[in-house]
This record gives structure tokens, C-alpha cells and sequence, in this order.
């Protein structure tokens, strides 16, 4: 199994790897957004910092999940 076909099966069935990859992608979208904002804010700054480590965060953890599912489906 690729881990292309791990993560189509992972966003299909599981609700939580599912809610991960949701708001990873909404994150990435606000990040965008914000980085375009000129001039610079402080205060936009931190907040772009804040959901910049969320967004890793949420990788890390879906990255787990993929991790585990393709060990699990490697020893069937």
C-alpha cells in the first residue's frame, strides 16, 4: 500500500485524521491570506506565527497516523 492510498482510506474512515486535514487546510489558507497583508502587524504577525505552528503541529500528528496505519496494514 503507498501512503498516497493510506491517506485516501484515513480521510475516509477516520473522523479524527479527517478533522486534521480540515482545519490543516483552512490554516493554510488564513496563512496565505495574512501573509499577503502589507504593510506588517505585529499583531497579524504573532497570529500568523500562532497558526504557522498549529499547522505543524497537525502534520506531525497526521503524520503519526500514517505512520501507524501503514505498519499495521504492512503486518496483515
Amino acid at each position: 500500500m503507498t501512503r498516497e492510498e493510506a491517506i485516501k482510506i484515513l480521510l475516509e474512515t477516520d473522523d479524527e485524521f479527517r478533522k486534521w486535514h480540515e482545519e490543516r487546510q483552512e490554516l493554510k489558507w488564513k496563512i496565505q491570506k495574512l501573509e499577503k497583508h502589507y504593510p506588517p502587524d505585529p499583531e497579524l504577525e504573532a497570529e500568523e506565527e500562532r497558526m504557522k505552528r498549529r499547522k505543524l503541529y497537525l502534520k506531525d500528528l497526521m503524520e503519526q497516523r500514517i505512520k501507524e496505519f501503514l505498519q499495521q496494514h504492512q503486518e496483515q
